[in-house]
């Protein structure tokens, strides 16, 4: 397949088939030992894991710090080689083709940090920074760079005259709406979230998530959407998909993750959202302990070490996902 077929691969996807098959996707990182002359720590980011990702749908992927979800974000656009496991995007396996084949697809791919301070260049202008990807991307001319940039601002709530200010001159909120500008500035068809609204005030992540879901809505974008707690992603989400120490533990549309959640650790989790819409409080037990190392994986059932309900052999074998109802999937031998 040429490069020029490769870009156009997920032109020829309909809305409802999958954009992404993900199988068996593995991460191993190798860090050093804190002892003198120990030997190198293993960490297993992510582990063996496996879902698809529909045309034109969100995906919602949480769990807590450490449980392998930015890492599989930057995996499914090769920002991260993965070690084992395929990536098919478009019916093209972009584990396993060459940097240079890669570049081809990069137009179709964006990601939106986290930290919308550090993700900015602190020496360029807004307009710069929204222009960038057009240059290295595009063939535009320099007024069409600006036009483009101008237009990008409007359509994620800005002033045409913020086109020269600095990221230090602009709040949280207003970089991160610089963020979402820059990734669109290609017209990718899938979009990595990650994390985007965890380090703004709680007074403007609403506003954030809001302009999310139109630019979603008004380009038929495809988007990952990761997030701490579940109760971020309830809004916005069609599917979500719950991790835990690099593992997939149970994958859902967004309802029924909140009104039938199968796996104990999603149940902790929904316990933990505050009931102040009849979301959570639901009488079930809160989560107890702490999430083991990664570089000293638990064997069998990775939650067996947190989980009250655990039987012998939760801590021998690990549980496959596999769907117990419609379109529910859960990796737990107790259901």
């Amino acid at each position: 397949m040429s490069m020029s077929d490769m870009g156009n691969a997920n032109s020829q996807v309909r809305s409802g088939e999958p954009l992404y098959e993900v199988r068996n996707l593995t991460k191993v990182f190798a860090t050093r030992s804190s002892a003198i002359g120990g030997k190198p720590l293993i960490v297993r980011a992510v582990n063996d894991v496996t879902f698809d990702i529909k045309h034109g749908e969100v995906l919602g992927l949480v769990g807590e710090s450490g449980c392998g979800k930015t890492t599989t974000g930057r995996l499914l656009i090769r920002l991260l080689d993965p070690t084992s496991g395929s990536i098919v995007y478009g019916g093209q396996d972009i584990a396993a083709i060459s940097p240079r084949q890669m570049r081809a697809l990069r137009k179709d791919m964006q990601i939106i940090f986290q930290d919308p301070f550090s993700s900015l260049n602190p020496r360029m202008t807004c307009m710069d920074i929204i222009a960038e990807p057009l240059i290295l991307h595009t063939k535009m001319s320099r007024v069409e760079r600006r036009e483009k940039a101008y237009e990008l601002l409007r359509y994620v709530g800005l002033p045409r005259e913020y086109a020269l200010r600095f990221p230090h001159e602009f709040s949280g909120g207003q970089r991160q709406r610089i963020g979402i500008a820059r990734a669109l500035s290609i017209d990718p068809k899938f979009i990595v979230c990650d994390e985007p609204v965890s380090a703004l005030d709680v007074s403007v992540q609403s506003q954030v998530l809001n302009l999310i879901q139109k630019l979603r809505q008004d380009r038929q974008l495809t988007l990952l959407f990761i997030a701490h707690g579940l109760n971020v992603v309830k809004y916005i989400s069609d599917r979500v998909g719950v991790m835990y120490l690099g593992s997939l533990l149970e994958l859902a549309d967004s309802d029924a993750i909140y009104a039938k959640p199968l796996h104990p650790y999603t149940q902790s989790l929904i316990s933990a959202i505050p009931d102040v819409d009849g979301m959570g409080g639901r009488g079930r037990a809160l989560l107890q302990g702490e999430i083991p190392s990664p570089t000293n994986m638990p064997s069998g059932c990775p939650f067996h070490t947190r989980c009250s309900r655990k039987q012998e052999l939760c801590e021998s074998e690990k549980p496959k996902l596999r769907e117990v109802e419609a379109g529910h999937s859960v990796a737990c031998h107790l259901v």
